[in-house]
């Protein structure tokens, strides 16, 4: 792809750090000036948390890939071209930073295909051996029109500066992904640092414009952990917001579903975005020739054309036509951050203080089946959240953060009292260790009185939401077996739907199914709130936590 000229804009668009303080503070607590610890290595006085089991070789042989999640639209096409090449691939998915850190705790794969290149090939313990990219999407803003019309962004494009101010003066409402889970949010947050601080590369921390992220990020009010999944989300809610961020392949895609009303336009700010090149990065020397098979394959015609128009994905190969709905003028291209230590300062203080602060409330079943091993994962996976036994840069993101409101209900065939824990900025590790003393004095006995809990977890939640409307306030469900005590799944559901009808705010369930749970109604109850199942019976309880936070 063409770079144009860099432009930069000139110092009257941006204030450096707002009196300095503030955000030094952050950044300095965020460990700017280390690289953090690989996510291989445990603290020094606790176990490290579960992990994935390592993937396993295919008997078949195939060339194994570990891909960003947005990708499984394009599975079929890659393994169309890698079938044609005489390589048979098998097709993994993760986020970015959960692939790293995958990686560096000793999963096998092959190669990897992250969205951006440039995060792992700072952060891998292993450099890769090749790499080689294959196709580009930039990172864009997809705008109603109406919003478009009213902001006058139809007859010139904005500055991040001005998506940053329209969103402070509430004139823009938007869904984007968590930038410490997903490639999209950190790309735009990135841009937003960048563009502002007149940067197209070498970004440093003393020049992040912590005032500038901070409006720009309080016009979020959708966030998730996946580009896929939000693209989902605002399909089944469009009305919910004016705009989502995301990868202008996924904008277009999604246009193609939903009402002309409701229909994105793509807006590419003018001070520059941050492209997806999306490089195979090969991990495994002694698969070489079959990499080098496979890239041959993935940049000839027969791919790079039709298949990626159909994606809306732009080629790395000059020799085939780009899809017509992607725009052809030129865009300023900035730099992914090239320092660990600028890309964790600004991720921690992104959590810890520019982000809408969030409300986050657990139902825990502690019935009689959760006794044992259950119960130890459970408590586990609480204690990884309070920052207890780790320090992999995912799982200090993950961690119970400062402003953040927890809230944990515990049940069996009674529901407990609500415990609250309130993490304040002078003191987070008094609200961490509170949380994990809970994890300890949990038991399991008795029955299952799932519908009763998450009813009193829905007044909670509508408590915080009047407290403060801009909290982003949701509900984690955990539970082994099938509800046998109160309320029952239609009763809930019922209910639920009247006091929808009535006005009241809907908070985003997002259920575990764990042992014994029926997914049936899990996966109901996440549809009806907007939420989304995890399943905790393929992977380690701790593991789903983490993936659950960059929801939250």
């Amino acid at each position: 792809m063409t770079t144009p000229s860099k432009q930069t804009p000139g110092p009257s668009c941006w204030k450096k750090l707002a009196a300095g303080a503030a955000m030094l503070l952050g950044l300095a607590l965020a460990g700017c000036d280390r690289t953090p610890v690989p996510a291989s290595a445990p603290t020094a006085s606790t176990s490290a948390p579960a992990q994935p089991k390592p993937a396993e070789a295919p008997a078949d042989g195939a060339f194994t890939v570990l891909a960003g999640s947005e990708l499984k639209d394009v599975a079929p096409a890659l393994e169309q071209a890698a079938q044609a090449a005489g390589v048979p691939i098998k097709l993994s998915y993760s986020g970015t930073l959960d692939m790293v850190e995958r990686i560096n705790a000793g999963e096998t794969y092959d190669a990897i295909l992250p969205p951006n290149g440039a995060y792992p090939s700072l952060a891998l313990t292993a450099k890769p051996v090749a790499r080689e990219k294959l196709f580009y999407s930039r990172v864009a803003l997809g705008v109603k029109g109406e919003t478009l019309r009213r902001l006058g962004w139809d007859k010139a494009a904005p500055t991040w500066s001005d998506i940053a101010r329209a969103a402070a003066q509430g004139q823009l409402r938007y869904a984007m992904t968590n930038p410490a889970s997903s490639n999209t949010g950190m790309s735009a947050l990135f841009a937003v640092a960048s563009a502002v601080a007149g940067k197209t590369e070498d970004l440093q921390a003393g020049e992040v414009d912590a005032k500038v992220l901070k409006d720009f990020l309080s016009g979020q009010k959708v966030t998730a952990g996946s580009s896929g999944w939000l693209a989902e989300a605002f399909e089944r809610n469009p009305g919910a917001v004016d705009a989502l961020v995301n990868y202008e392949a996924v904008i277009l895609r999604l246009n193609e579903k939903l009402p002309a009303a409701h229909r994105l336009t793509l807006v590419y700010p003018r001070d520059g975005v941050i492209s997806a090149d999306y490089p195979l990065l090969l991990l495994n020397a002694a698969r070489r020739a079959d990499y080098d098979k496979l890239v041959a394959q993935f940049k000839a015609p027969a791919f790079q054309g039709q298949p990626l128009q159909q994606a809306q994905l732009r080629p790395s190969s000059q020799e085939v036509q780009v899809s017509t709905a992607l725009p052809a003028a030129p865009v300023v291209e900035l730099s992914f951050p090239n320092r660990l230590e600028v890309i964790d300062a600004v991720l921690s203080s992104y959590q810890s203080e520019l982000r809408r602060p969030a409300s986050s409330i657990f139902v825990l079943d502690v019935s009689g089946s959760m006794h044992g091993g259950r119960l130890a994962q459970m408590r586990e996976a609480l204690k990884i959240l309070s920052g207890a036994q780790t320090t992999a840069a995912s799982l200090r993101y993950a961690a119970f953060q400062a402003r953040e409101h927890v809230t944990l209900i515990h049940f069996s065939d009674r529901v407990s009292p609500p415990t609250h824990v309130q993490l304040t900025a002078s003191d987070v590790q008094a609200g961490r260790a509170q949380i994990s003393a809970y994890a300890d004095s949990l038991e399991a006995n008795g029955g299952t009185s799932i519908y009763e809990a998450l009813t009193l977890a829905q007044q909670q939640a509508r408590t915080e939401l009047r407290a403060d409307p801009e909290r982003f306030v949701s509900i984690v469900l955990l539970t082994d077996g099938a509800n046998n005590a109160g309320r029952d799944h239609q009763q809930f559901v019922r209910e639920l739907e009247a006091e929808t009808k009535a006005g009241t705010p809907l908070v985003r369930v997002f259920p575990i199914i764990f042992g014994e749970a029926q997914p049936s109604e899990m996966e109901a109850l996440a549809l009806l709130t907007g939420g989304r199942a995890f399943d905790a019976r393929k992977a380690p309880l701790p593991v789903v936590f983490k993936e659950i936070r960059g929801y939250q």
